[in-house]
């Protein structure tokens, strides 16, 4: 009957709460939405760009409508990008920092250097590690970092949390996993 179609129906993507997800875990479909939406900022940079805005006001703009969008949720998919997904996305700051600066474009290092800003790649490290600290302090969620019990094993093993058990390479690029090597690879 018709309640046998709807148990065997299978959802094989999703959007939740502004990312997508699908079963594959896998994150090209996120990646081709933030893309998408981020390169539809561009013109309005290119707009307040011919109404003569300054250098500051369009860095200020592309900061606030396309990169927050590049960089919405990214702790929880950032492991999980492939090399051609971490090009589409820093494509687009390079494509911005190209209409920001006009014909004093000359390469996207120089760009970096004249705007005073980073890789995408590293905002989304540092932004991933910023909050597994938070995580790490907050009531709700900080069970799930395990702290190793003594000194011995932190000597050991030079990490300060557990890393959590998986049973595939998957897992392994899961955000959980992700979080906590971050933590440990920045423990002073």
């Amino acid at each position: 009957g018709l309640g046998d179609v709807y148990k065997r129906q299978v959802i094989y993507n999703t959007k939740l709460l502004g990312v997508f997800l699908t079963a594959d875990c896998k994150w090209h479909e996120n990646t081709s939405y933030i893309v998408s939406k981020a390169k539809k900022k561009i013109w309005y940079l290119r707009r307040l760009k011919a109404l003569g805005a300054s250098i500051e006001t369009l860095l200020e703009m592309y900061q606030k409508s396309a990169r927050s969008v590049l960089e919405f949720g990214a702790p929880l998919w950032t492991e999980g990008l492939t090399q051609k997904n971490k090009k589409d996305i820093e494509r687009v700051q390079k494509t911005c920092f190209k209409v920001i600066l006009g014909q004093h474009y000359s390469s996207y290092e120089n760009a970096l250097n004249v705007l005073e800003q980073d890789l995408l790649e590293e905002r989304r490290l540092s932004i991933s590690l910023k909050f597994a600290k938070k995580c790490t302090k907050h009531r709700k969620v900080k069970h799930l970092f395990k702290r190793r019990n003594n000194k011995r094993a932190k000597n050991k093993y030079n990490t300060e949390f557990e890393e959590p058990r998986v049973n595939s390479a998957r897992g392994e690029k899961g955000p959980l996993s992700f979080l906590t090597r971050l933590l440990n690879n920045n423990v002073a």
